[in-house]
């Protein structure tokens, strides 16, 4: 791997993507800025991130434990708060996936270190549509397409969900509901107190 530091990030890629890994690299910044000043937060340290130039490469990583699907776009790991992605061909679905995996980097930061002020936090796990919910949410910015059908769906057949069942389950639902949530809470009170419940959380 080539390295790109940023002033944030050290981006790792093959040197024949160096192109796409600038683009991302310029990308990951961008994100930042703006994650950064949504959820009220800066990271202390720096944050990697492994590029590889196709959904083919990443499936053979050794970064990870076991098997990635042909549907996983990207991993962020939550000790080492490293993202690890492909390249798609499409730069739109990229920084999409890319800006909901920094959402996780984001929200790992902020999780663990405030597990470390608080031994209470000791196993604390966030439900499954509080994490990707959020990260959906942050990384569109609206109910998009995929999820509105979902849950228009939901409600015509009779299986949308309160937060209370929403929290008892992990599923893929789990994705369109919690976005469905954070694009309430964001629309209705601002995209800041979204932060404001994660440093709570």
């Amino acid at each position: 791997f080539d390295v790109i530091r940023t002033e944030h990030f050290d981006v790792h890629f093959y040197a024949e993507e160096r192109q796409a890994a600038l683009d991302a690299a310029r990308m990951a910044e961008r994100a930042y800025a703006r994650l950064s000043r949504v959820l009220q937060h800066e990271f202390t340290e720096r944050k990697p991130i492994v590029l590889y130039a196709s959904h083919s490469e990443f499936q053979q990583t050794n970064t990870l434990y076991g098997f990635i699907d042909e549907s996983t776009g990207g991993v962020t790991e939550s000790m080492k708060r490293r993202i690890i992605m492909p390249f798609t061909g499409s730069y739109a679905e990229f920084e999409h996936v890319f800006t909901h995996e920094m959402v996780h980097a984001f929200q790992y930061d902020v999780i663990f270190r405030n597990r470390l002020r608080d031994v209470s936090l000791v196993g604390f796990r966030p439900h499954l549509w509080f994490m990707e919910g959020m990260a959906e949410y942050l990384s569109v910015g609206r109910i998009d397409a995929n999820t509105e059908a979902w849950l228009r769906d939901a409600v015509l057949a009779g299986y949308i969900r309160s937060v209370d069942e929403m929290s008892r389950r992990d599923d893929y639902l789990s994705y369109r509901f919690g976005q469905s949530l954070w694009t309430y809470i964001g629309t209705k009170w601002g995209d800041e107190v979204v932060g404001v419940l994660l440093q709570r959380a």
